[in-house]
């Protein structure tokens, strides 16, 4: 009942006294009318606390009328509450009810005895209270739904406080209706939800809203439809972490203490006019550390999220030392165009500076194109030769895998001369296939063209097991999403630490490996030496011309890849001289221990975070206009036109380079005499 804050009339007073003595007589009448099915000790209970609650209204009004606005719920706790704060029950799902038991409030106990119905397969309903609690809201009484059962219920509110105390409960039943009430009433999704929880508490879990059907039915004998367990799974997710727009308030004290954690880090949030969210840059001051000792090689990529605003998270990584990825940066955008790239490669470049020989490998987007040329200037940009491929095979309809062998040695080519010879069987092949591979450049997809070394990274491969391993987590709202990304980078930098730590080779593990294999074909070649740095090996009927002083060979790999080729280790093992000076930095086991000499600690409770005043009163709201509708979400994006006509790859045959049948049962092979 809402009372004004000025003192009111006499007359008011009156009046409004006169109308809540009318309830309290109805709430008589009612009791007399229902005493003849209710216990003497039950009715002595309605009654004393109907009149309590008539002398309470009576003083709370006496108070305003002379004083003004007085608030029941101000007053001071009342020492009897105190003592029950160490025992206070808030999980909504505990294993027995007793009574004695505290509950936080009505909520939670009302929770508990609907999971408590779906455990012991039973229904109830409502008793008396119910008639009288619009006046109010101290009551929770239940009984069984059989009408001559002995089971009840009741929790009354301990000194008018939100605490609910269990006074009687009677767990025995004397009806043979649960089975039947059962199978009529099903639990909220609320209640299953609850039931669910620890199922979804880590993101890469998958967990169906068909797992729920088959546990719920196999556990405790309930049928529910897909919807009922998908609204459960709604409930349950919601709980978890919260609504997806109260996300978007907490993200300026997130960021806060994110850059206060750790010392170094760049964190930027950008917004609307109207306050929206817009873009968030998230950098840890871990992974500027480590840049310096990786090649200056950045992969780009984006993907979409799935929750409910939608949009899109860019991600920047590198390879280190051991060959595995290094995400750089990770920026939240409203969608994949020119103005969140290039917002996206200037924080970048506010962060990490421009280094020389520095490039950046993506897919072919001309967004990326684009923007790279405005924010680096000369610096170039290599597209996924993988991704040139699909776009040969959706356009050309080439598919077979001469084509495809073809395609890759030639991209990996480390000459002149094996490129030109396999662009040539291409062009036998599909002479449109080497014209289209023309028209966007060879320095763009091809190692022999290529103005800065690269080495390895041909390929996008580093974003996108990036993406995949965040697969589950782009459901999550927007700073769960981004606190996944910091502890995904908190545990790869303790792993590969404590992996560097343990390794006791030169170079990192995926370089060393390839150095084994190298030295494994180097044992079959012969070494002929005419000046103390120049050596002549030779491989058969070939001859290869390696420059020890210089670092190159003639077959170029050697100075492609930084690390010694088969060549190079012939002539290093007939001068009997150590292959380390020759192999570049970025390879060492001494550079990854200094990639991830700066730890990523974890990040202090939310309940600990100390926020001043001023970020925590700043205002962001969720994005407009990029709500998902409500239903079924979608997990997969739309594809395209080509993509979803693109077929796998064809059987080719290697007689006369058709498709559809092999070189076994090929028809256009000539007959043998």
């Amino acid at each position: 009942m809402a009372f004004p804050s000025s003192p009111i009339p006499i007359s008011c007073f009156c009046r409004k006294l006169l109308n809540f003595q009318l309830q309290f007589d109805s709430l008589h009448s009612q009791i007399h009318i229902l005493s003849s099915s209710s216990s003497l000790s039950l009715l002595q209970h309605q009654y004393s606390t109907a009149l309590c609650l008539l002398i309470k209204f009576t003083v709370v009004m006496v108070l305003q009328g002379l004083f003004g606005t007085l608030k029941l719920l101000d007053m001071p706790t009342s020492p009897v509450i105190e003592e029950y704060e160490s025992i206070i029950i808030t999980d909504s799902t505990p294993s027995s009810i007793e009574v004695g038991q505290v509950y936080q409030d009505k909520e939670a106990i009302a929770t508990a005895m609907k999971h408590y119905s779906v455990m012991y397969k039973f229904q109830f309903k409502f008793f008396l209270v119910i008639m009288f609690i619009r006046i109010v809201d101290e009551f929770y009484c239940l009984i069984c739904v059989g009408e001559n059962c002995t089971w009840h219920f009741k929790a009354t509110s301990i000194n008018y406080s939100a605490m609910f105390k269990v006074r009687n409960f009677n767990s025995q039943y004397t009806c043979f209706l649960m089975d039947n009430t059962f199978i009529q009433r099903k639990p909220t999704a609320k209640v299953v939800g609850s039931m669910v929880i620890p199922k979804y508490s880590d993101p890469k879990i998958i967990y169906t809203p068909k797992d729920i059907q088959v546990d719920m039915l196999s556990e405790h004998d309930m049928n529910l439809t897909y919807m009922q367990a998908w609204r459960a799974k709604e409930k349950t997710l919601q709980f978890l972490r919260g609504h997806p727009a109260d996300s978007y308030s907490k993200l300026p004290s997130y960021l806060y203490i994110l850059e206060k954690t750790f010392p170094g880090s760049v964190v930027k949030l950008k917004k609307t006019d109207g306050d929206c969210f817009f873009y968030v840059f998230v950098e840890i001051c871990t992974s500027i550390s480590g840049w310096e000792y990786c090649r200056p090689v950045v992969v780009v990529d984006g993907t979409f999220l799935k929750s409910a605003y939608r949009g899109i998270i860019l991600t920047a990584s590198t390879m280190d030392a051991s060959g595995t990825i290094l995400p750089l940066a990770y920026v939240v955008v409203d969608s994949e165009n020119d103005a969140s790239w290039k917002w996206f490669f200037e924080q970048f470049k506010l962060a990490y500076g421009e280094r020389p020989n520095m490039c950046v490998v993506s897919d072919q987007n001309e967004s990326i194109l684009k923007v790279t040329s405005i924010v680096y200037p000369g610096m170039p940009h290599y597209s996924c030769m993988c991704h040139i491929w699909t776009n040969i095979r959706a356009k050309f309809k080439k598919g077979h895998l001469k084509l495809s062998e073809l395609y890759f040695s030639t991209a990996r080519s480390y000459t002149l001369d094996e490129f030109s010879e396999r662009m040539s069987k291409i062009e036998q092949i599909d002479p449109h296939v080497k014209a289209y591979l023309y028209d966007i450049g060879y320095h763009g997809w091809s190692r022999v063209y290529a103005t800065v070394n690269r080495t390895w990274t041909m390929i996008s491969n580093i974003a996108e097991s990036l993406n995949d391993v965040t697969k589950y987590a782009r459901e999550l709202p927007i700073v769960e999403l981004l606190e996944y990304m910091r502890t995904l980078l908190e545990r790869c930098t303790k792993e590969k630490l404590l992996k560097a730590k343990v390794t006791f080779t030169y170079l990192g593990f995926k370089f060393n490996k390839e150095l084994d294999d190298n030295k494994t074909l180097s044992h079959k070649l012969r070494v002929r030496a005419s000046i103390d740095y120049i050596h002549t090996v030779l491989d058969g009927v070939r001859r290869y011309i390696v420059y020890l002083e210089n670092k190159r060979c003639s077959c170029r790999q050697f100075q492609l890849d930084e690390l010694p080729c088969p060549h190079t280790l012939a002539a290093l093992r007939y001068r009997d001289e150590s292959f380390e000076q020759y192999c570049s930095p970025y390879y060492t086991r001494a550079n990854l221990l200094r990639t991830y000499e700066i730890p990523v600690n974890p990040l202090a409770d939310e309940s600990k975070w100390n926020v001043p005043q001023h970020i925590t009163e700043e205002v962001v709201n969720p994005p407009k206009g990029g709500k998902r509708q409500p239903g079924r979400p979608q997990k997969e994006r739309y594809k395209t036109y080509d993509e979803i006509n693109l077929k796998k790859y064809k059987v080719s045959c290697g007689n006369c380079v058709g498709e559809g049948h092999s070189k076994r049962s090929c028809k256009n092979a000539p007959k043998k005499k």
